[in-house]
Order: structure tokens, then C-alpha cells, then sequence
């Protein structure tokens, strides 16, 4: 019999590495966790495994720590051992493992991908694979570094030990990073460097282990400096760095009027605590930093940054090396002309170049590492996606119907005149930030809060997103008002801050209290301040009741629920879309140039555009308008060419009725297939293997009381679907003859298949539970069977009659 790809490891594969130098030290598993499915409230891991690899490294002399420059995947000993080899798949993991070389092997035979060359070969004989000295000589001819010079000793340092179990991909950012700074130098440039990962995937941990491995290295013969633009970043980013570097990181701030991290290896700041204003002007930095004060520069969220007037903090420090870190790098946007207008070329200015076009400055991504990616390898919680809309807001109102429909000012409740309209029309961009509109929001919020109670309840954890100050106001009352109500029905106790405003005008003390408690401080009704930079692991869902253009926006308020929290078993997060911003999805991220003169924009800070409330035009509002909130589809956040996508539930469960069809063209063949547990295993792996989770096509068609047999002869075969206690009893009634000519011990065993698939299912039928049911134990079991024929047989028949009603 073959070796499965466990045993092809053990047996095949690893004796020849061992041969080939590539023992222990040498070679590293790589192992993901478990992916996580979308079903359910909260989704969860996979009963299967994560997956499993081995990463082949090189060691030079006495380095601490061996350099990845390969991966082999192992296949069963049957497979044939260039399936999965095409060059896309090997440049693709040649990419996400920051290697060179793509080998596959079944033990006997291996193919080799050579990212340098773009050439794939074999297949050759494992006994001919490429030695541990072969393949060191190799990665150094190609990557251009020589391994005995100083600056490699990068490559091969450990990680801190606080923060030692890093995540392969963590690894391998640093590594790229490391890769261009060595060439950078090597050739007597000042390296830039820029790193795209999905927000929730470690940028900070990355940054510390990356300044750790620098500092063993002997890199850092001056401080570094870790620079955001917000103070819940740079205290997350403090706690980590403390935590591999004592207080040799300390927070920049003045202290008795000097700089309290005057002494510090590790310098932790925003760009407001450095004193740099709109105008370019820092006189905390000019004070207290001279020029080339740093060693290493590493700028956290550089795409939100990039409007700030900043870029001096780099400028003064050109010999250092310049870090970027982003989920979404910016480009700029040319102007759409012929030819670049000279105002507009003077407005971009150098430090306009510098902060607003990431990768103009930085250089293309060393490393990337996508939000598809993430929840793939099962890093990241699974999304799902309900599209919902408001039919008002396919309206267009003009400036006579608002006054006829009666205006107000929202602040102060008096008439307003047409002069007070600034717009001859409204449409559904401009409600809730400059027109409201009585229902819209109370209908939304009863909406929102409908489906928090159908999906897991309404004390979840939710950001809701709104477009100003105003709304947030009014979404934080309504939905508080609506959680009373639901107590109220239910006669149970409210908690405490259900509903909270958390914008610029207050509210960011309970962000504390959300992210750590269970029982308080449930819905968060913002506008920018939870946009970036706040871990909320155990976050629930994220809510879209304003509009946005910006794909960089949406992709960071959307990163808010994306991670895991392993204590309430949130594996998954909901996509409430009100307005349509899950469009964006899959968006390039650009960004218009600075309009000639303008400031740059918002660069930091708590809150953004969240202030402008109290100035400005008035705000009308207007009644008498009926709102209906109607369903716009259900989607599940899948990969596409590395690109998260929101796929229809219905494409979703067409393509994994495509797959059973493939497997079994009529509805007899399915049924021979589903009552072999072998065949039914295999099914059902190769439908996870693609990434489709047949329990999620069962939720999403409401079909939780019936077995995936009757939903997929249902969707593939248009066979009558029967909910599992109906399917049982029905087995037992329509049987009736054949369970009287046999012994009667022989049928209450067979009997009990019904009302043990009515509880649990085909899976209750395989469990060795089964035979200790009472009614089926004390009937003899198995051996009640015998005296039917051979034991597998009589099961399987009486699974045929069970599936056949």
C-alpha cells in the first residue's frame, strides 16, 4: 500500500535530506495552523489540519541561526511528483516564503522551480537532490550577497526570545527586508524599504524582531526611531518593543524639560509628540535630534502618514535606513492630462514625493502579504458580507422638495430658508453628513440590530462606522434604545455603555474597556478614530453606515475585525455594508495629488475630519419621509488571484455543487458514494482543499436541520431534501417489511440508525459512539449484525435504504 504524505515524509524524504546535510539545524517544518470556515456566528478552526512543509535552509560557520532559501512540498508516494509545480503556484510560494527554489517531491522523484531564472525542471531523482553546500552556493550566486561579509550576519540572527514563535511570513518579511538592505549597501546606497501586510498580520512584532535582529548584528550604532502618528499605536508599539529591549525602548516625551528616551536604544514617537506641524516645522526634533541621529527609521502606517508635512524627520537623517510599514501602499495618481500642469508640478512638492507615494520613496514592496493570504493559512478570521440598502438612498431630492417637505436645522430644531441649502441637490452620499433624514438612521439602526440578534445576538462586539460626529450621536442613541427594548422583552438586565460614541469628541477610554471586557461597552459608533491602530480581537462585526471612495480607508476600517480571538472562539467577523463600500474590495489603492497650495490633508492625530460638526453650513433635516431597508445579497470574503473577494453565496454554493457533480453525475452514484465513509471523506477533503466549506452552503441556505446528503442531492441532483429526524423516521416507517423478516435484536441496531442519524447526522453513523448507544448496546451491537450477513455490508445496506427515502 502507498505511503500517505505524513508517511512519505518519514519514510522517503526525510532520510535523503538527512543524507544531504539538511539535518536538523538545517532544516525547519514549516506548519500553519488549522484554516478557520465561515459558519456560524463565529466561525471556526477546521477539524483538518493546517499545512504542512518543510523549509530548507543554508548554515555559514557558526551563525546562530539558519537562512530559508527553499521550500519542498511533500507529495503522497502515488502523486505524481510535479502536480501543483506550474510556475505560477512556484513563483507564488517563492513570494509568500520569501525563496528562491520551489521543490516537490513524492519520495522517489522532485521537480525544482528556479525563481531567478523562471525555469522549472524534472522530474529527477530524489537521490540527485541538491546538497545542503550545492544549494548555499546557489542562493548566494543569484541573490548577489556575500554571505562572509559582515552586513550578512543580518540574515542569520535569531529573533528576540520575547517574541520568539513568530509566524513563517514574519520571517520572511524580515528576511526580504534584510535581502534589499544588505544589496542597498553593498552598492553605497541609504536603504528604503517598504513592507505590505494585511493589518492584523504583526507589522509591529515584525518591526521589533527586525530592529532586534539588527541590533545582534551590530546595525544599530545609533538609536532607533519607531515613528506613528497616533498614541494608541505608539503605546501598542511600546509594549512590544519594551518587551524585547527593556527599557531600552522608551517613549519620546519631555521629562523635567529633556527628552525622556534621551538614553534609549529604541526612540517610540508620534510625529505630534516630535512638535512637526502642518508647516514642516518640528522644534522638538530640531531640539533635541540632530542630523543623522538615527540608524534606522521605521515608519508605521506610512500610507495614512503620507499627508503629513513630515518628511523631515527623513530628510535629516539620509544616511539611515528608511522603513516602511503598510496594509495599503499609496501611489500617486498623475493628473489625467496630456502634460503635467507646472502648478501642479510645483504643489508636489519634495516632501509631498517623499510622504504621499509610498512606493515613489520606499520602491516597490519587498514583501507582501495579503488579507486572502492571512485567513487562508488561517491567521486571520473568515468574513461574511450582507449587503444591505436603504431604497431612500437611491434618491435624488433637490433643493425645492426639502423645503417643501419642511427643513430644519438639526442643532437647533429652527425652519431654514433656501439660502441655507448650499446644494441644488442631494443624493445618497451626501445623508447623514449634509442632509438627514428623520427614519433613515432609526430604520437602519432597527435593521443593524435584527441581524446582530439572528447572528450570534446583540451583545457582540461591533464597530459601527458613521460619516460624522452628528450620526454617530444619533446611531449611538438609537441602537442603545433598541438594546432596552430587547432587554426589556427578554426581563434581563442591561449592561453597562451597550452603545458608546468613540470619536474625536470623546468616548476613547472605553476602547479599553471594549477590547478587555465581555460584559460592557458592546457597539462603538465612530467616524475615523477606530480606523486604524486599535486591536480589538474579540470584535464581532464591522458596520458601514457611510460612504467612502477611499479604498485605503476602507481596507484599514475593515481590517478592525479581522483578527482572531482564540478565548471567545472568534474565528469570523461580519461585513454589515449599508452603503456599498464592499465594492472596494480588490480596489488599487490611489490617492489624487495635493491640490496646489493645499496643506497635504489630515495627517494624524485622533480624529481626522470628526471635529467639523460645530462649523460650517447648517444641517437640515427633513420628515415625512418613508425608508425601507431592503437585502442586496449575502457574500463570503474568498481569494481570487491572492485578492479577497466577495463571492455570492450562490456562486459559492454553484461552485461547490460543481465539484460533487464532478465526483458523481446522477443522484445513484452520489448516494453509493456518500455511504462509503472513504469515498465521502475524500469528497469532502477535496472540497476543503479548494477552500469551500460545505457546512457554510447549509447555513447560508438555512438548512441546519438537515444532513449535507439532502443539501447536496437538493442543489445538485433536485432530489427531495428531508430534514434529518424526517429522513430517520421515514427510514424506519418505509422498512417496516424488512426489519419484520429479520431477527429482533438484529432490527432494534438497525432501527437505532434512524433515530441516531435524526440527532446527528451521516457523521453520528460513523462514530464509534454509535455502539454505545443503550438501545443499540444492549441489542447486541455488532454482533447483532452478524446474524445478517458480514457487519460492513448490512450497514451499508441499510444506509442505502436510509438515503434512498
Amino acid at each position: 500500500m502507498a505511503y500517505n504524505e505524513e508517511e512519505t515524509r518519514f519514510h522517503l524524504i526525510d532520510p535523503v535530506l538527512r543524507r544531504k546535510g539538511y539535518d536538523d539545524p538545517q532544516r525547519i517544518r514549516l506548519e500553519t495552523p488549522a484554516p478557520v470556515e465561515p459558519t456560524g456566528p463565529k466561525g471556526r478552526r477546521s477539524k483538518r489540519g493546517g499545512r504542512t512543509d518543510y523549509l530548507l535552509c543554508v548554515q555559514v560557520g557558526d551563525m546562530p541561526k539558519p537562512l530559508p532559501v527553499a521550500v519542498l512540498e511533500a507529495k503522497r508516494e502515488s502523486e505524481d511528483p510535479l502536480k501543483g509545480m506550474e510556475q505560477a503556484k512556484g513563483y507564488a510560494d517563492c513570494k509568500r516564503f520569501d525563496v528562491q527554489y520551489v521543490f516537490a517531491s513524492n519520495g522517489h522523484l522532485y521537480g525544482d522551480y528556479d525563481k531567478p531564472s523562471g525555469i522549472q525542471t524534472g522530474p529527477h531523482p530524489l537521490e540527485d537532490f541538491p546538497p545542503h553546500p550545492d544549494l548555499c552556493v546557489r542562493y548566494a550566486t543569484d541573490k548577489g550577497i556575500d554571505l562572509a561579509s559582515p552586513d550578512a550576519a543580518l540574515l542569520f540572527q535569531p529573533d528576540s526570545p520575547a517574541w520568539s514563535a513568530s509566524r513563517y511570513y514574519q520571517d520572511a518579511a524580515i528576511r526580504a527586508a534584510f535581502e534589499k538592505i544588505i544589496r542597498e549597501r553593498q552598492a553605497g546606497h541609504a536603504p528604503k524599504v517598504l513592507l505590505t501586510l494585511a493589518t492584523g498580520a504583526g507589522k509591529t512584532i515584525i518591526a521589533t524582531n527586525l530592529l532586534w535582529r539588527m541590533a545582534q548584528a551590530g546595525l544599530l550604532p545609533k538609536p532607533a526611531l519607531f515613528l506613528c502618528d497616533r498614541d494608541e499605536l505608539r503605546e501598542q508599539a511600546y509594549n512590544k518593543l519594551k518587551a524585547a529591549f527593556g527599557g531600552n525602548a522608551r517613549i519620546v516625551e519631555t521629562e523635567r524639560g529633556q527628552n525622556a528616551a534621551a538614553n534609549a536604544r529604541i526612540h517610540i514617537a508620534t510625529y505630534q509628540t516630535l512638535g512637526i506641524d502642518e508647516n514642516g516645522d518640528g522644534s522638538f526634533l530640531t531640539d533635541h535630534y540632530g542630523e543623522d541621529a538615527f540608524s534606522v527609521i521605521i515608519i508605521d502606517e506610512c500610507h495614512r502618514s503620507a499627508w503629513g508635512k513630515w518628511s523631515q524627520v527623513l530628510t535629516r537623517n539620509p544616511n539611515a535606513i528608511h522603513i516602511g510599514l503598510t496594509a495599503t501602499p499609496r501611489k500617486l495618481e498623475s493628473p489625467k492630462r496630456e502634460k503635467k500642469a507646472k502648478d501642479i508640478e510645483a504643489a508636489i512638492a519634495a516632501d509631498d514625493a517623499i510622504t504621499a507615494h509610498n512606493v515613489e520613496y520606499f520602491g516597490e514592496p519587498v514583501y507582501e502579504y495579503t488579507l486572502a493570504q492571512a485567513q487562508e493559512d488561517g491567521y486571520l478570521a473568515a468574513c461574511e458580507i450582507l449587503k444591505r440598502k436603504a431604497d431612500i438612498d437611491s434618491r435624488t431630492f433637490t433643493r425645492e422638495e426639502i423645503l417643501k417637505a419642511g427643513v430644519r436645522d438639526i442643532k437647533t430644531g429652527k425652519p431654514l430658508t433656501e439660502e441655507d441649502l448650499i446644494k441644488a441637490e442631494y443624493t445618497g452620499k451626501d445623508f447623514d453628513d449634509e442632509l438627514f433624514i428623520d427614519l433613515r438612521t432609526p430604520k437602519m439602526c432597527e435593521d443593524l440590530f435584527k441581524l446582530l440578534c439572528e447572528n450570534g445576538g446583540p451583545e457582540q462586539k461591533v464597530i459601527i462606522f458613521c460619516t460624522r460626529d452628528l450620526h454617530a450621536d444619533r446611531v449611538t442613541m438609537q441602537m442603545n434604545n433598541l438594546y432596552a427594548q430587547w432587554c426589556k422583552q427578554k426581563g434581563q438586565p442591561r449592561k453597562d455603555d451597550y452603545a458608546f460614541k468613540c470619536t474625536a469628541a470623546g468616548g476613547a477610554e472605553k476602547i479599553e474597556i471594549m477590547r478587555g471586557s465581555g460584559e460592557r461597552a458592546f457597539i462603538a459608533c465612530t467616524v475615523d478614530l477606530l480606523e486604524a491602530g486599535v486591536d480589538i480581537e474579540r470584535l464581532n462585526a464591522v458596520v458601514f453606515f457611510r460612504y467612502l471612495q477611499s479604498a485605503i480607508k476602507f481596507y484599514q476600517m475593515v481590517g478592525r475585525g479581522t483578527r482572531i480571538h482564540e478565548e471567545t472562539q472568534k474565528y469570523k467577523f461580519w461585513l454589515y455594508d449599508y452603503t456599498g463600500v464592499t465594492d472596494l474590495f480588490g480596489t488599487d489603492f490611489i490617492t489624487n495629488p495635493p491640490r496646489p497650495g493645499g496643506g497635504g490633508g489630515k495627517g494624524g492625530g485622533s480624529g481626522g475630519d470628526e471635529d467639523g460638526d460645530d462649523d460650517g453650513p447648517a444641517v437640515p433635516v427633513i420628515g415625512g419621509q418613508s425608508v425601507i431597508v431592503n437585502a442586496q445579497g449575502r457574500f463570503i470574503l474568498g481569494n481570487r488571484g491572492g485578492v479577497a473577494t466577495p463571492i455570492p453565496v450562490d456562486e459559492y454554493r454553484r461552485e461547490v455543487i460543481t465539484r460533487v457533480l464532478a465526483e458523481a453525475h446522477n443522484l445513484d452514484d452520489f448516494r453509493g458514494l456518500w455511504v462509503e465513509a472513504k469515498k465521502r471523506r475524500q469528497l469532502i477533503d477535496h472540497l476543503l482543499g479548494d477552500h469551500y466549506v460545505p457546512d457554510l452552503v447549509r447555513n447560508a441556505e438555512q438548512m441546519d436541520e438537515f444532513d449535507l446528503f439532502d443539501v447536496f442531492g437538493k442543489y445538485g441532483y433536485n432530489a427531495r431534501a428531508l430534514k434529518r429526524p424526517q429522513r430517520g423516521a421515514e427510514y424506519v416507517s418505509g422498512n417496516a417489511a424488512w426489519f419484520a423478516g429479520m431477527d429482533a435484536k438484529s432490527a432494534i441496531v438497525l432501527k437505532g440508525f434512524g433515530s441516531q442519524f435524526a440527532q446527528g447526522g451521516t457523521e453520528a453513523l460513523e462514530s464509534n459512539s454509535l455502539w454505545a448507544v443503550p438501545e443499540i448496546a444492549q441489542a447486541g451491537g455488532l454482533e447483532a449484525l452478524r446474524m445478517l450477513g458480514k457487519p460492513s455490508q448490512v450497514m451499508q445496506d441499510a444506509k442505502m435504504r436510509l438515503f434512498g427515502v
